[in-house]
C-alpha cells in the first residue's frame, strides 16, 4: 500500500505477480496490487475500508495474535476487523487442519479469497455495473498503446468502458471474443498510424475460413468497428489476431524483413537442390533414365507441391491457394510473353516436336506441364507467400504497383533460371541461342515480375501457373515457326 501511494505506477499493466504462498497476508498484498487504481483515487473510500484489515493482518503476521492491540484500531473497528480476518482465513485453517494445504490448488484458493475480500470492501451496488472480462492476450502496438483480445458476455462498448478504467489512454484496440469463432473489433484510438482496414486485410490472408475478394464471408467493417467472417466464423486463434494487430499498426523492422527474405531464399534453394541432387551425383543420370530433365521436373513438382499444400491449407489466401479473382491480371500477359520470348520461362530440356513431327511423348509432355507448375508453386507460392505479411502488396482491383515480394520472387526465379540454364542441366536453350547471356536473365526477371503481379492481382497462384503455361506454349509455337 505504501509503494502504491508513493508512486509505484502499475497502470501499464506490464507486470506479473509472483507469490510464494497463498496465506492471508500474501492474498491481501495481491489484492492491493490488483486494485491499485481504486486505492489511488482522490476520494479514498476504498482505502478507508481496507486499511484496518491491512494493519491488523500486518501486526498478526509480524508479531502474532497476542499483539493485536499494537495495530492502534479503535475497539469497535478492531472487533469488526477480527471477524473479517476469521472469515477470510476459515478455508485456509480448515485445509491446514486436515493436512490438505499442500494438495490445495493455491491459484484457485487465491482467486476465491480475492473475491471474498471484494465482497467485504466494496458495497454490493458498486459492482452491479461490472461484468467479468477475461483478458486472453494483450500486446503493445504503436505509440505505446495496447491491443487487448478478451472474452465477455457483454457488448463491445460495455467492454470498452470497463477496459478504459484499467488502461486509460493506453487502450487502442479491442478484439472481443463473443463465441469461440466470432469476434468484434473496435479501434478506440483514432490517432493510430493505421486503421482496422489494415487488420482486416492481414486477417483475410491468414484465416482459412475467410473467402476471396468477392466473398461476403470475410473479416471486414468500418475503420473503427468490424468483425470476423459472418457465415463461418473464424479459424484463427487469439494469439494470431494479436500478432496481426502488432503488424498492422507497427512498421516491421528492417532486420525482420531481411531475415524473412533470407529464409525464403534458403527455403527455395533447399527445394531446388533436393530435386537437383540426382543430376549432381556422379553416374546418377544414366541410372535415372534417358531424360534427367523429366525426372528433375517431377521431383521439383513433388517436393515443392508437397510443401506448398502443407502451408497453403493452413492459410490459403496467404499462399494463393484459391480461385482467381477478377480478370485484370490478364493485363500483364504481353509483358510476361516478352520476357518468355527472351528466355524467361522454364522449359525442360526434352525432345520437342518440330512442325512436321507428332506430339511429344507422354513423359516429355508431363515435364512441359510440371516444370512451370513447380516454378510457380515455389516462387509465387512459397517465396511470395512467406513475404506477404512483412511487406505491402497490391490489392485485387486496386492501383497497380510493384511490391517487394514481387521483386524478391522474380529475382530468385531469374537466379535459379540461370543455374538451370547451364549446360547439362534441366532447361532447354533460349529461343535466341546467339543472344547475350544477360538476355535470358533479364527475360526471366521480367517474366517472374509479371507472374508475381498476376498472383497478387488475382489473389491466386492459379493465375500465375496458367500464365506460365501460356508463355511456354507461345515459346514453343515461336520455335516451330522460326525453325528451318
Amino acid at each position: 500500500m505504501v509503494l502504491i501511494r508513493t508512486g509505484l505506477d502499475l497502470r501499464k499493466r506490464d507486470w506479473t505477480v509472483f507469490a510464494n504462498d497463498a496465506d492471508l497476508d500474501t492474498v491481501l498484498a495481491i489484492w492491493v496490487l490488483l486494485n491499485h487504481i481504486r486505492l489511488n483515487d482522490g476520494r479514498g473510500a476504498t482505502r478507508a475500508r481496507v486499511m484496518p484489515l491491512l494493519r491488523l493482518q500486518g501486526v498478526i503476521d509480524a508479531l502474532g495474535l497476542e499483539q493485536q492491540d499494537l495495530c492502534g484500531l479503535p475497539p469497535e473497528v478492531l472487533t469488526e476487523t477480527q471477524t473479517w480476518i476469521e472469515r477470510l482465513r476459515t478455508p485456509e485453517l480448515a485445509a491446514k487442519g486436515r493436512g490438505r494445504w499442500q494438495d490445495l490448488d493455491l491459484l484457485e484458493h487465491t482467486a476465491d479469497r480475492l473475491r471474498a475480500i471484494d465482497r467485504l470492501i466494496y458495497p454490493p451496488k458498486q459492482s452491479d455495473d461490472l461484468e467479468e472480462i477475461d483478458e486472453l492476450v494483450r500486446v503493445p502496438i504503436a505509440n505505446g498503446r495496447v491491443a487487448i483480445i478478451c472474452r465477455s458476455e457483454v457488448g463491445i462498448y460495455e467492454v470498452e468502458r470497463q477496459l478504459r478504467r484499467l488502461h486509460g489512454r493506453r487502450l487502442a484496440v479491442i478484439v472481443l471474443q463473443q463465441r469461440t469463432s466470432v469476434y468484434t473489433l473496435r479501434q478506440v484510438d483514432a490517432y493510430l498510424p493505421a486503421t482496422l482496414a489494415s487488420v482486416y486485410e492481414r486477417l483475410n490472408l491468414i484465416d482459412p475460413a475467410a473467402g476471396g475478394h468477392r466473398s461476403a464471408n470475410r473479416w471486414g467493417g468500418s475503420t473503427e468497428i468490424g468483425g470476423s467472417p459472418r457465415r463461418s466464423g473464424t479459424r484463427v486463434t487469439p494469439q494470431q489476431i494479436a500478432s496481426v494487430c502488432q503488424r498492422a499498426y507497427g512498421r516491421p523492422r528492417l532486420l525482420e524483413r531481411l531475415s524473412r527474405i533470407g529464409v525464403a531464399a534458403l527455403g527455395s534453394a533447399a527445394i531446388m537442390l533436393a530435386a537437383l541432387a540426382p543430376l549432381l551425383m556422379p553416374g546418377a543420370p544414366g541410372n535415372l533414365g534417358p531424360q534427367p530433365a523429366v525426372q528433375f521436373s517431377m521431383l521439383l513438382a513433388a517436393f515443392g507441391g508437397a510443401l506448398f499444400l502443407t502451408r497453403g491449407f493452413r492459410a490459403s489466401a496467404l499462399y494463393g491457394l484459391r480461385r482467381p479473382a477478377r480478370l485484370d491480371w490478364l493485363s500483364v500477359v504481353p509483358v510476361a510473353v516478352l520476357g518468355a520470348l527472351a528466355g524467361g520461362v522454364w522449359i525442360p530440356a526434352v525432345h520437342l516436336p518440330g512442325p512436321a513431327t507428332a506430339l511429344p511423348a507422354v513423359p516429355d509432355l508431363l515435364a512441359l506441364l510440371t516444370l512451370p507448375l513447380a516454378a510457380e508453386v515455389i516462387f509465387r507460392g512459397l517465396v511470395q507467400g512467406s513475404l506477404v505479411m512483412s511487406f505491402a502488396i497490391q490489392s485485387c482491383g486496386g492501383p497497380w504497383s510493384v511490391s517487394a515480394p514481387t521483386i524478391v520472387s522474380a529475382g530468385l526465379y531469374a537466379l535459379w533460371g540461370a543455374v538451370l540454364g547451364s549446360p547439362s542441366f534441366a532447361l532447354a536453350p533460349a529461343l535466341l541461342p546467339d543472344a547475350t547471356p544477360s538476355l535470358p536473365l533479364l527475360g526471366a526477371f521480367v517474366f517472374g515480375a509479371g507472374s508475381a503481379m498476376a498472383r497478387e492481382r488475382s489473389e491466386s497462384i492459379g493465375a500465375s501457373i496458367l500464365l506460365h503455361w501460356i508463355c511456354v506454349a507461345t515459346v514453343l509455337l515461336a520455335r516451330a515457326w522460326i525453325s528451318p
